[in-house]
């Protein structure tokens, strides 16, 4: 993982490997810390697990994750080198996973996925940071 922190964006290279959850997740709790809003850490990690988990999954290319803070939003953005748009399933209740992408948008006050002109994609969420 190679990170490029600034004020209030914070970038990191990832892997297309299982454990590039793990870091986005650290990568979430110190930016939270560092930006004074440990509420919204638990959520941001819960999402940014699942976006660096479908990227893995579906894409499996070397991705970049964003996080970047500003008017009481917390954004999170992964880009991946995948042209397949990022939509959420609706498995059956009985099989395991499948469920990420109803799980950001649940959690999250918006998301969603961006096709780039290079071929790959982002998809986001944003997560409200101050009280409403």
């Amino acid at each position: 993982m190679t990170a490029q922190p600034s004020h209030h964006t914070v970038r990191a290279s990832l892997p297309p490997v299982a454990d590039s959850s793990r870091a986005a997740r650290h990568l979430v709790v110190d930016a939270c810390t560092r930006w004074n809003v440990p509420a919204v850490a638990d959520t941001a990690c819960v999402i940014a697990s699942e976006l660096v988990t479908n990227a893995v999954r579906h894409a499996g290319t070397p991705m970049d994750m964003t996080l970047a803070i500003a008017d009481g939003k917390l954004l999170l953005a992964v880009r991946d080198g995948s042209p397949r748009p990022a939509v959420p399933t609706h498995p059956d209740p009985h099989t395991p996973g499948g469920r990420g992408l109803l799980l950001v948008g649940e959690m999250s006050q918006a998301w969603g996925s961006l096709a780039l002109p290079d071929g790959g994609k982002v998809v986001w969420a944003a997560l409200r940071t101050d009280a409403e």
